[in-house]
């Protein structure tokens, strides 16, 4: 809808961008996941060794089980996110890591996030496999 500027010209309002309407895309599917009742994690960064961590978003994931690939698998859009709201920590990108915890349990400590092994799924048979090859070689140690 255009604007009038007081002088007669109208000026039609600018579009947004499309790193806007990603967003905004995202704001809406997260917003449909969270009214299904899947639990919502709150994401964190912070240049690792370091105490304290910066808040840089919300994800919502099936299972607990895959909210670190649901943290890697956005991580650019994290980490562009951390940079436009805390712009010293692009001086360490080699440095950073992610956090998160439970958004309805604030009291709960952040847990730092693993980057999944590629090639295996966090969950299913993946993960039925990765915990048959730790009890073998659990055994196969004493």
């Amino acid at each position: 809808m255009p604007t009038n500027l007081g002088f007669g010209k109208t000026q039609p309002k600018p579009q947004p961008s499309k790193r806007a309407s990603e967003r905004a895309e995202a704001a809406q599917q997260y917003e449909k996941m969270k009214t299904d009742g899947l639990p919502d994690y709150e994401v964190y960064i912070r240049i690792r060794g370091k105490k304290n961590w910066f808040p840089v978003g919300v994800i919502a994931v099936k299972r607990s089980s895959q909210i670190n690939q649901a943290v890697f698998s956005n991580q650019a859009d994290l980490t562009q996110a951390a940079f436009r709201l805390y712009p010293m920590l692009r001086k360490n990108q080699s440095q950073l890591e992610f956090g998160y915890r439970l958004k309805e349990f604030k009291d709960d400590e952040i847990q730092v996030a693993v980057q999944p092994q590629p090639g295996l799924q966090a969950g299913g048979i993946g993960a039925a496999l990765n915990q048959a090859k730790d009890r073998v070689l659990g055994l196969l140690k004493r």
